[in-house]
């Protein structure tokens, strides 16, 4: 079996603190849209092909019928038989929630249904001071931090960090985290659906409801004690047709920013990795053996593992995503390119 390229139908979905960026109706209709889920296997959301021969079929049936074909030679399903990453943009009109995920082995602990979830932002807009939370003072221990929540006074304890749009975080499990209001960004994470709430701003519902927090769960996941890197240094690698910014990498996937020069840009895969492409900028085309799909804002291809390469026509920018070999596919051509060994070390959690 072999796989060409894939497009999904996106779903979204509502949320209290969603905005209307995400909104394809009238403006009578528009809802509070928080979150559209590009490209998903999970029991929440399983994206199903928008278009050619596998039109109408899920991305787990593709999995399931061959995995090698779908993913390559590197990456594997989670332990749940899914596909191992979730690609969703997110339109904050209000903060989220203040929360931690769990890693993989605390998910298994607690019983959870998902692996854990570390995640990775990329703002593709905001508003005038939009700030984005990630990470505690490390000088808080457990103690301090459970009697603050008890206070309601955690907020002076929270890094925030100033996001206007291209800013990048890379957020591990373990880590307190948000989304200010004013923020519509991309996020890729590992497959899970878990969020442990610690404080939602004194919000509640329609129905005069505040959510449900998950304050014991967060104190037996969050990571304390450690200096939050912040937001990311992007480094630049120059190839025919294109530069690559590498945003950030761990072993469960890598992030770019590749900038088009033209007229063609020819990204390697040899077999060993899906690549998944969202478009920021300009109107671009994509091929790989056959049939060409065209890559154009807020819209994302899924670049089967089997593929030998895929080829970008055109003028733009786009998102890229893949499971990386840190060494081979990142550090070395890091280092040949005359970067220094503490900035890499910055960008590739390991």
């Amino acid at each position: 079996m072999s796989y060409d390229l894939l497009r999904f139908q996106q779903t979204c979905f509502e949320m209290i603190w969603g905005g209307t960026r995400l909104c394809t109706g009238s403006p009578a209709e528009e809802k509070k849209i928080g979150e559209a889920w590009l490209i998903a296997d999970h029991p929440a959301c399983c994206s199903v092909v928008a278009e050619g021969p596998h039109a109408g079929r899920t991305l787990h049936d593709l999995l399931l019928e061959d995995s090698p074909a779908l993913l390559g030679t590197r990456p594997t399903p989670t332990i749940h038989g899914q596909f191992p990453l979730l690609l969703k943009l997110l339109d904050a009109a209000q903060p989220l929630s203040v929360q931690v995920h769990p890693d993989d082995e605390a998910a298994a602990r607690l019983g959870e249904p998902d692996v854990g979830k570390t995640e990775m932002w990329h703002v593709l807009e905001s508003t005038p001071g939009a700030e984005l939370i990630c990470g505690l003072d490390p000088t808080v221990t457990p103690e301090i931090f459970a009697q603050a929540v008890q206070d309601g006074g955690i907020e002076r304890f929270m890094r925030r960090i100033p996001s206007p749009a291209e800013t990048s975080v890379f957020v591990p499990a373990g880590t307190i985290h948000a989304i200010g209001a004013g923020i519509f960004l991309a996020e890729i994470q590992q497959n899970s659906n878990i969020t442990y709430r610690i404080y939602d701003w004194g919000r509640i519902d329609t129905q005069g409801r505040a959510r449900e927090l998950h304050v014991d769960k967060a104190l037996q996941v969050l990571q304390f004690g450690e200096e939050s890197p912040g937001a990311s240094q992007p480094l630049a690698l120059a190839e025919e047709g294109a530069t690559r910014h590498i945003l950030a990498a761990c072993h469960y996937f890598a992030a770019e920013r590749v900038q088009l020069h033209g007229p063609r840009y020819t990204r390697l895969i040899n077999g060993a990795t899906f690549h998944i492409l969202l478009g920021l900028e300009g109107h671009m085309t994509v091929r790989t053996a056959t049939t060409p799909m065209e890559l154009s804002p807020r819209i994302a291809l899924l670049v089967p593992g089997s593929s030998q390469a895929c080829v970008i026509e055109g003028e733009g920018v786009f998102l890229e995503y893949y499971v990386p070999h840190l060494e081979s596919d990142l550090r070395v051509p890091l280092r040949a390119a005359g970067h220094a060994e503490d900035t890499i070390q910055c960008l590739i959690h390991s």
